[in-house]
């Protein structure tokens, strides 16, 4: 094989297998073709430098367990999004925005940034590796329960840790008989979308009820939490709140409510 082939040939695998990384690494990019992306390094880059405004689309629970130092917590959910980041936009017109969720398979991120280019805001970015990817690389630039992320060890719960408090609904049902167990529904009325079979009395305690009014207040420690949600996703959240006011015995529905009622319906 002549010298330029051979030149060819290995170009050509250079870029399949930077392809297929790409594909895995980032499989929802397809689907929102009209979206910019910006990696990690560059948005770091542009950081250092005051050149983005880094805006986290998630919930309020979501951003005060953990977001990138100086973020600007913009849910997406808001009605007022896109006029909350135009002006922010007007306000700072040589500065990037970068919207960030929970990793690769959040959408917000890439939503958000859809939604203003939309509007016509194209100087905009998805980091769609997320604050999980830039706690791991920046950790000092990192903010978890209020406080600077300095052992993630300690600071951070490990998906290990979070998957030994997941049981089925056979097993929270078991647990639920015990006369010392506390079945919880946190789901808000948006998200529920109905009671789960044998556990129509459980408690019905929304997040921002439920972090203040409950788990503030050191209510119950004495008994077995059993908590669900609707998809089994916020109570990744939930857990650290859980650890840092001291509660041990508790146990998360997998894959929360939906899986249970093989719907998931937002009213």
């Amino acid at each position: 094989m002549r010298i330029e082939s051979k030149i060819v040939v290995s170009v050509m695998v250079l870029i399949l297998s930077v392809s297929v990384v790409f594909a895995v690494d980032f499989p929802y990019r397809k689907d929102f073709p009209n979206v910019s992306y910006i990696s990690s390094q560059d948005l770091k880059a542009k950081y250092d430098k005051n050149e983005v405004i880094i805006i986290d689309v998630r919930s309020k629970i979501e951003y005060d367990v953990i977001h990138i130092s100086k973020s600007i917590h913009v849910p997406m959910a808001y009605a007022t999004f896109v006029d909350h980041v135009a002006n922010l936009i007007k306000e700072n017109p040589k500065k990037i925005i970068a919207f960030y969720c929970n990793g690769i398979t959040c959408l917000k991120s890439y939503e958000s940034a859809q939604k203003m280019v939309e509007a016509g805001h194209k100087n905009t970015f998805a980091y769609d590796a997320g604050v999980p990817e830039w706690s791991k690389l920046y950790p000092l630039e990192t903010v978890v329960l209020g406080k600077v992320l300095k052992d993630p060890s300690k600071q951070l719960i490990s998906e290990s840790e979070f998957k030994k408090r997941l049981i089925n609904f056979e097993t929270l049902k078991a647990k639920a008989a015990d006369a010392n167990a506390i079945v919880i529904d946190v789901r808000d009325h948006i998200q529920s979308s109905g009671k789960l079979p044998g556990l129509e009395n459980a408690k019905t305690l929304p997040l921002d009820k439920f972090i203040p009014n409950f788990l503030a207040q050191k209510r119950d420690q004495d008994k077995t939490l059993l908590i669900f949600d609707q998809v089994g996703k916020q109570v990744e959240w939930l857990m650290y709140y859980l650890r840092d006011y001291g509660y041990e015995n508790y146990f998360f529905l997998d894959k929360g409510a939906t899986k249970v009622l093989q719907k998931q319906e937002y009213k």
